[in-house]
């Protein structure tokens, strides 16, 4: 551990050992402490992600608009059955989801950063102490380490996070805005919505000629479909 560290971690300890001190029995306080110290990084994580967002709001605004657009003229392209102008729209799209994809995957990311300074914390705290489990837990069996147990409250933590987004008023604020990005989504159209276009148009066509046929000739369409 280098000397930096070294000073990183005494001074988290200064604040995370205070979530251990609750209550006076060593092992649930262990459990308590290290699912606050769990919800913290959540929290902490969680915050990051919305800074970032809103620093770069307008940029995925616009990617959000431009994913739009060229989806959009690339159905209407095939639609009218030009396969050129299909290609160029498509390509543009693509380009642009891909930018988009990797913004999503960099915020997801971006939530986890407080987990390894946490983890490392708790290395300098609790290495090498094997803590009982309540219940003995497959590949685990009844005792486990700082890090299973930190990785288990951990996504507890998430859960029970996500249940409380909607009512912290900030992070709801954050939850509204992405929202909106949803749907706006649902501007998008889809080659199914012009799959059923053109199998609507193929019925109405069938029932218009049905209409022009003289009644006679229905019959004898009909008589000759019961025919053996």
């Amino acid at each position: 551990m280098s000397t930096w560290e070294l000073k990183l971690y005494q001074i988290l300890d200064s604040g995370f050992i205070l979530f251990y001190r609750f209550l006076p029995d060593p092992i649930i306080a262990f459990f308590v402490g290290t699912f606050l110290v769990a919800f913290a990084t959540v929290i902490i994580g969680e915050f990051s992600i919305s800074l970032a967002f809103l620093a770069n709001r307008e940029y995925v605004e616009g990617l959000n608009n431009e994913l739009i657009k060229w989806n959009n003229l690339s159905v209407e392209a095939i639609e009218a059955g030009d396969k050129e102008a299909y290609k160029s729209c498509n390509d543009q799209a693509n380009n642009i989801f891909g930018k988009v994809f990797f913004i999503s995957l960099a915020y997801a990311a971006a939530s986890l950063w407080p987990v390894p300074f946490a983890l490392g914390w708790m290395q300098y705290r609790f290495q090498n102490i094997e803590l009982p489990l309540p219940v003995s837990l497959p590949y685990l069996g009844q005792t486990a380490g700082y890090t299973t147990i930190f990785i288990l409250l951990y996504i507890l933590a998430r859960i029970i996070f996500a249940q409380l987004k909607p009512y912290l008023p900030y992070f709801k604020k954050i939850e509204v805005m992405l929202a909106g990005y949803v749907q706006e989504r649902t501007k998008l159209k889809s080659f199914a919505e012009l799959l059923k276009k053109a199998e609507d148009k193929k019925i109405a066509q069938a029932k218009s000629r049905n209409r022009s046929m003289p009644s006679n000739k229905i019959n004898l369409a009909i008589n000759s479909k019961f025919q053996f």
